[in-house]
């Protein structure tokens, strides 16, 4: 899956298990509509959680 938005603080990194750690980060996206029968633009911030595992250990 492809996101693309603003980071909207620093990214944190945690150690799960040992062997696994996982980076933690929020994205905004900004978006715009004009509702129907209006001719004022509507503005939209979308907030996205997302979470980037990683294993460190090796087969």
């Amino acid at each position: 899956m492809e996101i693309t938005g603003r980071l909207t603080a620093d990214a944190s990194v945690q150690k799960v298990n040992n062997d696994k750690q996982v980076v933690n980060f929020s994205i905004a996206i900004n978006d715009n509509y004009k509702p129907k029968g209006s001719t004022e633009l509507k503005e939209v911030v979308i907030y996205i959680e997302c979470s980037y595992w990683l294993n460190t250990a090796t087969a």
